[in-house]
């Protein structure tokens, strides 16, 4: 039962660092010369971070393999924020070649899995 409920603590956290980034970027956005037609591009950073943030948390409570428990839990991330967003604004996620941006936030996941099975206590 622990490891439900330090695997939801970390979704939690990662989904709170999610919605203050994007809260972040898009007040950078309307305040400042920053291009709103980037706006992908930030997205997928402030994805990046926050997967690199959960596989981070997740590496270091699990501490064994990283790699690949960092990239499942930024899966399962990816998949939640995407049932969000398909809930909240009632339309589909399209099948192709624009989920391969998806590949760098997974990547990122990884990386912060090996770095927290790094980490000493």
């Amino acid at each position: 039962m622990e490891t439900v409920w330090k695997n939801l603590k970390g979704f939690l956290y990662a989904l709170i660092l999610f919605v203050l980034l994007t809260l972040l970027i898009s007040v950078l956005v309307k305040f400042t010369p920053a291009p709103e037609g980037w706006s992908l591009y930030y997205m997928i950073g402030v994805l990046c971070i926050s997967c690199l943030f959960l596989g981070l948390y997740m590496g270091n409570y699990i501490k064994k393999k990283g790699f690949l428990y960092g990239a499942l839990h930024s899966i399962i991330f990816l998949l939640l924020l995407s049932a969000f967003y398909m809930l909240a604004f009632n339309t589909g996620i399209e099948m192709g070649m624009g989920l391969m941006k998806y590949l760098i936030p997974i990547l990122f996941g990884s990386v912060g899995g090996m770095i927290g099975v790094n980490l000493r206590n």
